[in-house]
């Protein structure tokens, strides 16, 4: 009993800590103040514009940015997919 309780407490620890990793978002002012480390960029994500925001913010994350602002989002006529480009910051 005691094994199954850690597994699953290793289980929940893990996949909080994804959400810890995400990137945070900014605006143009602030992110003045920020080293820019390049962009990222996310296409044919099914959903809704959060869910390409949250996939540019993982994916800022992915490669070292602790910020990154949106540059701009395109959602092709009455298509559910989704894609997007995002400057990263440290």
């Amino acid at each position: 009993m005691k094994k199954v309780n850690a597994v699953v407490a290793g289980v929940l620890l893990a996949t909080a800590s994804f959400a810890t990793f995400a990137a945070v978002p900014v605006d143009r002012s602030q992110a003045q103040d920020m080293q820019s480390l390049g962009s990222v960029s996310v296409s044919s994500v099914r959903g809704s514009l959060d869910d390409a925001s949250r996939q540019l913010s993982q994916k800022a994350a992915e490669s070292g940015a602790s910020h990154y602002r949106i540059i701009g989002v395109d959602n092709p006529g009455d298509s559910s997919l989704w894609s997007g480009t995002a400057e990263i910051y440290r």
